[in-house]
């Protein structure tokens, strides 16, 4: 690059000189003139060349953390995949020992989320019969839908809502059109979860 302007400004010289009626000393004097301004340019060159290695230098490990999240990600897919979205209700079965079996949740506290899952089938939580089947959710849930016994601190609280009684203000604040008065929260709202 540098070697092409330097020939590009010999080249052009005798035709500045020819235009301009440059003396020779005028012409030598534009050379060193040019010379320093393309010398300057390779230097800002060289900078910025300095500069973009070590932006390349501080993306690799960025690249690498993002490459392991990602790996991580299709970890956790490969792991959820193992789990069933659907159960099969068997002879002795309830909500709270389905809920604990390692395979669905690990923890008999989580039944009331198989319950909200299948309220188009469940009418009481405590009467369940061999063969329905059951929907299991998983995830974190972006929609919640009331029960007996709900309020909004509680619902926060779930580990697949936020794990967190100190988020309801959020449920709230996201779902103002239907909570009046956030201490009044009725069976049946459904209320969105916001992420």
């Amino acid at each position: 690059m540098k070697r092409l302007l330097i020939i590009a400004l010999f080249v052009s010289l005798p035709l500045l000189a020819q235009e301009e009626k440059l003396t020779e000393e005028e012409a030598q004097s534009r050379i060193e003139e040019l010379q320093a301004q393309v010398n300057d340019l390779q230097e800002k060159l060289n900078a910025c060349q300095s500069e973009l290695e070590a932006m390349k230098n501080e993306l690799t490990p960025i690249d690498q953390e993002i490459e392991a999240v990602r790996n991580e990600i299709n970890s956790l897919k490969e792991e959820l995949a193992k789990y069933p979205s659907e159960y099969e209700v068997k002879k002795g079965d309830f909500l709270a020992k389905i809920a604990e079996y390692p395979f669905i949740y690990g923890t008999y506290k989580a039944w009331p989320r198989i319950y909200r899952a299948n309220l188009d089938k469940i009418k009481d939580p405590n009467l369940i019969y061999p063969g329905w089947k059951l929907k299991i959710p998983h995830g974190l849930d972006k929609t919640y839908t009331v029960i007996k016994g709900d309020y909004l601190r509680k619902i926060a609280k779930f580990w697949w809502i936020y794990r967190d009684e100190m988020q309801w203000k959020r449920i709230y604040e996201a779902n103002k059109d239907k909570i009046k008065n956030p201490d009044l929260i009725y069976p049946g709202q459904v209320f969105v979860i916001p992420r």
